[in-house]
């Protein structure tokens, strides 16, 4: 009868547990606004610059 319960309480917190580390997973993970706005104008800027290169060899 002593084993039927553990598994019962392993049953029920287990997936309590994952899922609190679910939570935790993705809210550590969230990046923020402003990240993302420096990653959108540094890759602007570097197309531009391979652009602007490409231009330049083809002028040559």
């Amino acid at each position: 009868m002593q084993e039927t319960g553990t598994w019962g309480l392993i049953t029920v917190i287990g997936p309590i547990i994952l899922l609190a580390l679910f939570v935790w997973v993705i809210l550590r993970n969230r990046k923020s606004r402003v990240s993302k706005d420096v990653t959108e104008r540094a890759t602007k800027a570097n197309y531009a610059a391979e652009d602007a290169a490409l231009k330049d060899e083809e002028g040559r």
